[in-house]
């Protein structure tokens, strides 16, 4: 079977050779990442130095030092927190750790999966019907997003009981690998109307989604200026303007970045 480069997403078959990245594995065109004839030399020599890393890794290893620096300090205060607040345990604290224990519990069973929204329900009785119908529009829609095969999906199930006003329920679609979950969060805005896709977020992360939208209301009122983008996972309300910029400062850095290794 080719591989799909996670550059261009084309196969092995249309885009030449392919390479996968040391770290995280996906493959890549030496074409896309810009590789030049010493460095694919190099990387064919049965007991290699050289190692390849894709964009987002390479990115990743310039931040580590930071990150270390940044877990260090996390770990420090988690520490200090810990001992404040379990150091003599009480029913109360006992509690609080379990709600804490079972939250990132459900958060971990929740991540390989998106909800799919507005898709109509199939109005056949048969189960195995409904099925293939929904599988049939979630592939659809995903297909311009990304790549997705139906391998790649391990169930698709409505949400909810059926509806006396005719609302379709929503699909819950639960992926094999928690990094194609994310790519299709992170391009759901290519999603065509009438659909629209979120995260499985736990009863927590709605709650606390529910009151930063309040709370956006109340800051917009006069004029919309903010809004929330989820930053590492979690939802901020932030500035629209410095949120674009950052953006667009973002997708500059990794032009460069890509042009560095062209050249």
């Amino acid at each position: 079977m080719a591989s799909i480069c996670a550059v261009c997403e084309k196969s092995s078959e249309v885009g030449g050779r392919i390479y996968n990245c040391d770290s995280c594995r996906r493959p890549l065109h030496a074409d896309c990442i810009g590789l030049t004839a010493t460095e694919i030399k190099a990387l064919d020599l049965r007991q290699r130095v050289l190692k390849l890393f894709c964009l987002d890794c390479e990115k990743g290893l310039a931040c580590l030092p930071e990150v270390l620096c940044k877990l260090n300090n996390l770990t420090d205060t988690v520490n200090k927190i810990d001992k404040f607040i379990f150091g003599n345990e009480d029913s109360t604290a006992s509690l609080f750790k379990s709600e804490i224990v079972n939250e990132i519990n459900d958060r971990v069973l929740r991540k390989n999966n998106v909800i799919f929204y507005n898709a109509k329900e199939s109005d056949s009785e048969l189960p195995e019907e409904r099925k293939n119908f929904d599988l049939k529009i979630v592939m659809k829609s995903l297909s311009k997003i990304c790549t997705v095969s139906e391998t790649d999906i391990v169930k698709v199930l409505r949400l909810g009981k059926i509806k006396s006003d005719g609302k379709p329920r929503p699909i819950k679609i639960i992926f094999n690998d928690h990094g194609l979950a994310l790519k299709i969060l992170k391009g759901k805005h290519k999603c065509e109307k009438p659909y629209a896709i979120n995260g499985d977020l736990t009863l927590q992360q709605r709650d606390q989604l529910k009151a930063l939208r309040e709370e956006l209301d109340i800051l917009n009122k006069d004029e919309e200026l903010k809004t929330i983008k989820f930053i590492n996972g979690s939802p901020k309300i932030v500035n629209k303007r410095d949120y674009e910029k950052g953006k667009e400062n973002e997708n500059v850095k990794k032009d460069q970045l890509k042009n560095r290794r062209k050249n």
